[in-house]
């Protein structure tokens, strides 16, 4: 499975409903990305749409800029280095 998420840009006109991350029911929510699944042997494609309030709409989009400023796993290394 994955997740797809577009935070920032309002995909559909805000509604009333359940937030996907808080689980509260009832608030102005706007649909900010997809949980997909591929087709194969056996399975059908799914995407269900997921929607979020706008608190949890701002926190995703600092979990993604926290986690686009984050170094990676492995630092480079120069090949000019001894390993």
């Amino acid at each position: 499975m994955n997740v797809r998420l577009r935070l920032g840009v309002t995909l559909v006109i805000p509604g009333m409903g359940t937030c996907f991350m808080c689980r509260r029911s009832e608030l102005a929510i706007v649909a900010c990305g997809e949980l997909t699944r591929t087709g194969g042997p056996g399975h059908e494609a799914i995407e269900i749409p997921l929607y979020a309030c706008g608190a949890c709409e701002g926190q995703l989009l600092l979990l993604m800029i926290a986690d686009a400023q984050r170094s990676p796993v492995r630092p480079y290394v120069p090949d000019w280095l001894p390993h």
